[in-house]
């Protein structure tokens, strides 16, 4: 934390802005929504069967359903806690009117008060506690969701332990968790202060004692310093009026690299200011739309990935991709130019322990088919569902695995050193390979296309910006697939920060 002092803080102001103004919006809209259903028997019926089952979807998948309306980022991210925060909320609050004796509503009323004086005087006093112990609940759980919004883009401390997952880094994971579970904690103990002892009943009542109105000053005062200092640290308001250009990467050692590599050589020759939207879920998938939308600017994407997924362009088994011809559907679709290739070629490959490999004479992907029967497949949820890769490999290639396991992109090699598969996919960059010895099976009938890495570029950036087109020019072909996974190497292995790495590398092409 000492090192990364300033990746942490950012963090750190990050997760608590968004938490914060979660929360608030959440306890606003939950608590208008709670006293309306009370008073409308007929919206009851309507309002709680819809949150109930809004409550029931995956939260992760959640954020991804709703990038086609709202995109990436803060908006997506608040839209999903507040949907997630509702039901606690409204519930308890329609509860807590709901529980107020009649017998009270009743002699109030007969004493000649008014409904906005029942409101006032009955209603809200005694439900507060139920609505309080809601709040606790939803406060936590609203601070724990909100790591999951560093997968689109929004920040926060799930920014560090997805990097850490990505980068096999356990320190970073350690710390975002650490982080997330403090702050749930102090979350937890700020709402509980107004619970207890019924101090915002008192309050409301004009019963507090001084001490009460002196402690919680106290608490207000140092989460309005917080949000003060968080705010102002990550200065949107941006008082040096620098340019901002945002690079977007997916959710790998090499996708980090690459994309601090492009932000390093913007910042050491230009004047803009980088934003660094780094470990994207979902990589292209859910980037391209963003891009599209100008929510990110540049990329690097791979080309049998753009060919085969994002033009959905079909490829026969042994053919090569016409870069040209790719460089020219995408601005002519898509308004998005590749800049060139920057030298290597991260394509699919299938990988097993070398002693194993040996023993069995395995060498091309055909042998495998032939024993396949007798092993176990492990692969990320991507490899299982894109068209060019099993979906198509299997059509190729006739493999019968006895079992066949899904999993995280970043899980794979741990699975299978830890004995859980015996076969998985492979990147021929993957820094994993030469550290756990595992033999890469030759794709002998040439199913996989190239996966060349480039830089894709907004036109509008091409057009604003002629310098920094430029400057990533000069990137191209500076890469081998050698050099790439030696610097894969470095970070996965090695445990050098992915910042370190790409300066280092900067500093040599110059």
């Amino acid at each position: 934390m000492l090192q990364r002092k300033d990746y942490f803080f950012t963090l750190f102001s990050e997760h608590l802005l968004i938490s914060f103004l979660a929360v608030s919006l959440v306890t606003i809209v939950g608590i208008l929504l709670g006293i309306w259903i009370f008073y409308r028997p007929k919206a009851r019926k309507i309002v709680l069967p819809v949150i109930n089952f809004l409550y029931t979807i995956p939260s992760i998948a959640m954020f991804g359903l709703l990038i086609p309306l709202v995109g990436i980022g803060l908006q997506n991210a608040l839209l999903v806690l507040i949907l997630y925060g509702l039901l606690p909320i409204v519930r308890n609050t329609y509860s807590g009117f709901n529980e107020v004796p009649k017998n009270l509503v009743e002699a109030a009323q007969g004493l000649g008060s008014t409904p906005r004086q029942v409101f006032t005087k009955i209603y809200f006093p005694l439900a507060l506690p139920t609505i309080l112990s809601a709040l606790r609940v939803t406060t936590v759980m609203v601070i724990s969701l909100t790591g999951l919004a560093a997968l689109i883009g929004a920040g926060g401390l799930g920014q560090a332990i997805f990097r850490g997952l990505n980068t096999m880094n356990t320190q970073l994971i350690v710390v975002g968790s650490l982080g997330i579970s403090v702050f749930a904690i102090l979350g937890d103990l700020f709402v509980g202060t107004f619970e207890k002892k019924q101090l915002l009943q008192r309050l409301i009542t004009h019963n507090a004692t001084k001490r009460q109105k002196y402690i919680l000053g106290i608490n207000i005062s140092i989460l309005v310093g917080l949000l003060f200092v968080a705010f102002f640290y990550l200065n949107p308001l941006n008082g040096s009026q620098k340019e901002q250009i945002t690079v977007a990467s997916k959710l790998t050692t090499e996708q980090y690299l690459l994309g601090e590599i492009i932000a390093q050589t913007i910042e050491n020759n230009t004047d803009l200011q980088v934003n660094r939207e780094f470990g994207i879920g979902g990589g292209t998938t859910n980037i391209h739309p963003a891009m599209l939308n100008g929510n990110f600017d540049m990329y690097v994407e791979y080309t049998g990935t753009a060919w085969l997924t994002v033009l959905k362009e079909s490829l026969n088994p042994g053919d090569t991709i016409d870069f040209s011809e790719l460089q020219k559907k995408y601005s002519d679709k898509f308004k998005l130019n590749w800049l060139g290739l920057l030298g290597f070629n991260n394509t699919y490959t299938l990988a097993l322990k070398k002693d194993e490999a040996q023993q069995k004479n395995l060498h091309t992907f055909s042998d495998l088919a032939e024993q396949s029967s007798a092993y176990r497949f492990g692969a990320e949820f991507d490899f299982f569902e894109r068209p060019d890769a099993y979906e198509g490999l299997i059509k190729t290639y006739p493999f019968t695995f006895s079992k066949l396991q899904e999993m995280d992109i970043n899980l794979r090699y741990k699975a299978i050193s830890e004995g859980k598969v015996d076969v998985i996919d492979a990147f021929t960059t993957d820094a994993q390979l030469e550290a756990l010895n595992l033999e890469v099976l030759e794709d002998d009938k040439h199913y996989f296309p190239a996966y060349e890495a480039g830089i894709v570029i907004r036109e509008e950036i091409v057009q604003k910006y002629p310098e920094v087109v430029s400057l990533l020019k000069t990137l191209n072909g500076k890469l081998s697939t050698e050099q790439m996974r030696k610097l894969n190497y470095e970070v996965e292995v090695n445990k050098k920060s992915v910042k370190e790495v790409a300066r280092e590398f900067v500093g040599e092409i110059k």
